[in-house]
């Protein structure tokens, strides 16, 4: 044999003896996350949502947010019962660290690249940006503090959800009664603008993932608000005001809605599709799910998806979460919906704190977002 064709089927052979060594790759192991009272509950996304095991954290509850790092392996949980944040390791889950980050540590968001979290704390006018590693604080981001409303008070009117775009450089921010939506750079941690104003304070928001339409609740609305986004400098206007309509047989069966809202709002729930075809909004008065086609404007609402069981039942979710391929949509109220066919597909103790975590050989290899 020549010898280069020799050298060649050598290394051929070689390759063929290491990746029979090595085998096929592991399988990807896709895990749903969810808080309970006193910790956390795991779920196994391709085998029906069985679960699988608890993860107590002892001396916690009360969450009021959950992200995770995928470099670092490990998951953040806000919890107001002691008012820390708690980082959990995911191989082990152990608790890593715990601290107290300022007062009442809110909906928070980890950066993709793991490395730093963006608390706000709604008890008083910061974003906290938190080193992942060792809970660090490295830095503020000011915004402002509410005005509580006579009718349906929210309480603590302070620095409330995060949301982060896909490329790390922007943090949007929302503080509870504030009609407006704050950006700021994460390379600088400063406000470079702000979205609105919208027609009341924001609630729940979320960001398509090209930034150019922002999605937001607004306190005593069902539905949503629709905002442009510009940039240069960034800002944005309200473009459109979206009302869900609630089936009208909902109306006969709950006659006299309850005073007190949950949350105080109607819609405490909106999310994106991961397609970015469809926008779904929680109805946490009557029990429902409603989507709404954005691939086309004005938005148009094409389902209403009941998430009890029974009629009887009064659900009033409070969140709306995805899988990270867009399968399964998962709002708080115990239902699992299959998001082709608009159907209910499986019934778990879902929280309003929520995200999928995958693994492979026992390593997270990708994470969602709640």
């Amino acid at each position: 044999m020549h010898r280069r064709g020799f050298l060649r089927a050598s290394a051929l052979l070689a390759g063929g003896a290491v990746a029979q060594r090595l085998g096929p790759a592991a399988p990807i192991e896709r895990r749903l996350y969810i808080t309970n009272d006193v910790g956390i509950s795991v779920y196994d996304i391709d085998r029906g949502h069985a679960l699988i095991r608890r993860i107590d954290v002892l001396n916690s509850g009360d969450y009021k947010g959950i992200a995770a790092s995928v470099p670092l392996g490990r998951l953040y949980l806000t919890s107001h019962r002691l008012d820390e944040l708690i980082c959990v390791d995911l191989a082990g889950d152990q608790v890593v660290w715990r601290k107290s980050v300022g007062p009442y540590a809110d909906s928070h968001w980890v950066t993709p690249d793991g490395r730093r979290i963006y608390v706000p704390t709604r008890g008083d006018i910061f974003w906290r940006v938190i080193d992942a590693q060792d809970g660090s604080e490295v830095a503020r981001i000011p915004t402002e503090r509410g005005q509580n409303y006579a009718v349906d008070p929210i309480g603590d009117i302070g620095p409330h959800n995060t949301w982060i775009n896909r490329a790390g450089t922007r943090v949007y921010m929302q503080v509870l009664t504030v009609p407006y939506v704050y950006v700021a750079d994460t390379t600088t941690n400063e406000v470079i603008g702000k979205i609105g104003p919208f027609s009341n304070g924001v609630r729940p928001f979320t960001v398509a993932d090209n930034e150019r339409v922002l999605y937001a609740n607004v306190d005593g609305l069902l539905g949503f608000e629709v905002a442009e986004i510009t940039r240069a400098p960034w800002g944005g206007r309200v473009i459109h005001r979206a009302e869900a309509r609630t089936p009208p047989e909902r109306f006969a069966e709950i006659p006299e809605p309850p005073q007190v809202k949950p949350h105080s709002t109607p819609s405490h729930g909106v999310n994106v599709r991961p397609n970015q075809r469809e926008v779904w909004v929680v109805d946490g008065v009557y029990g429902y799910v409603h989507v709404f086609n954005v691939a086309w404007f004005p938005p148009a609402q094409v389902a209403s998806i009941p998430i009890f069981a029974d009629r009887a039942e009064r659900p009033h979710p409070g969140w709306i979460s995805f899988s990270i391929d867009g399968r399964y949509a998962y709002p708080d109220g115990g239902a699992v919906i299959d998001t082709a066919t608009k159907k209910v597909v499986a019934r778990i103790p879902t929280s309003e704190k929520m995200i999928e975590i995958d693994f492979q050989d026992g390593r997270v290899v990708n994470a969602g977002h709640r």
